[in-house]
């Protein structure tokens, strides 16, 4: 039987060291420290696939938009096709400001997007919006 308090609440799929350094640390800011980082888009959705065959699904995905192997929009898409993790929250936070590219997560059916900020505090905030949506409260 797993122990549900040891799998993630947070999946996190990011492709850029550095990105996924400032998020680590943005989420322990607010005490969230249970997530899990995936490297691209395809290791994420392999993920949670494993993780729904064990009845247990993570409460919230946030992904990079522009990744290697699968980018956002393949997450997005492999995950609302799927019957099992339709419902997920998926968040994207991504480098871009083109309205095209929100407004195509938006239509396959992403949760919430973000511009990743140039400054740690306003990364911080963005960790409290998520977690508060669409976390459950201890």
């Amino acid at each position: 039987m797993i122990d549900k308090l040891l799998e993630p609440l947070i999946l996190i799929a990011e492709d850029d060291p550095d990105d996924t350094l400032m998020l680590m640390e943005a989420f322990s800011e607010i005490n969230q420290t249970s997530i899990k980082f995936l490297s691209n888009g395809k290791l994420l959705v392999e993920q949670v696939m494993e993780l729904s065959q064990k009845d247990f699904l993570p409460k919230l995905i946030l992904i990079d938009l522009n990744m290697p192997v699968l980018d956002g929009r393949g997450v997005i898409k492999a995950l609302k096709a799927n019957p099992s993790t339709e419902n997920i929250p998926v968040v994207v936070l991504s480098t871009t400001k083109n309205k095209d590219d929100i407004d195509s997560v938006f239509n396959l059916g992403a949760t919430d997007f973000f511009t990743k900020p140039s400054n740690f505090s306003d990364l911080v905030n963005i960790a409290k919006i998520v977690s508060q949506k669409w976390l459950p409260s201890n």
